[in-house]
């Protein structure tokens, strides 16, 4: 998750000439934090992931359950490590250097999106989040940590690669929608 915020923060604004700067970096990943933390997007995303996701898996009522249950705390404990944006911000190069980039064009932007996409349903970020959730991140604090991890086991692998998707289909429209010059609107 955090390679989605490095790549899509490129997708700032949308003159050619306009220039990216620290500032932008982060208010760009708190809006995105912001949106993907979001009731709406929690809401979304249950739907999606009941659809795509839990009629793969071999107890899709029980996956179902499982999303409605946990995924709004997964999402909450996740993202804000994942895309945290100061880190995400300092990976960038954007904070620190006395670096400027030129923003980019939408097809940059959306091209972007898509490889991030790519990098997050890797088995590596897949394997990173999981540990993750199943300790202090989520599973712990549940009261009900064995079942939990199970569930997030079994769960991640799938989940990951369908959120990797949607970022794909919507790249032009994060773009322009989270990007202060409205990248590809």
């Amino acid at each position: 998750m955090k390679m989605f915020i490095l790549v899509a923060l490129a997708c700032l604004a949308s003159s050619a000439s306009a220039e990216f700067t620290c500032d932008d970096c982060l208010s760009f990943a708190g809006k995105l934090g912001g949106y993907l933390q979001s009731a709406g997007s929690i809401e979304e995303q249950v739907e999606i992931l009941v659809a795509s996701v839990c009629p793969l898996l071999d107890d899709p009522a029980g996956c179902e359950t499982g999303v409605r249950t946990w995924w709004e705390g997964i999402a909450l404990a996740m993202y804000p490590v994942f895309l945290e944006a100061n880190s995400v911000c300092g990976l960038l190069g954007a904070c620190g250097q006395k670096s400027v980039v030129k923003a980019p064009t939408c097809d940059e932007c959306a091209g972007s999106i898509t490889t991030v996409a790519g990098v997050i349903e890797s088995e590596a970020k897949i394997a990173e989040i999981i540990e993750f959730l199943k300790g202090d991140g989520f599973c712990v604090g549940t009261g009900a940590a064995e079942g939990c991890g199970v569930y997030i086991d079994a769960f991640m692998p799938a989940a990951m690669p369908v959120l990797a998707s949607v970022l794909t289909e919507r790249a032009e429209t994060y773009c322009c929608d989270l990007s202060d010059e409205g990248v590809c609107c």
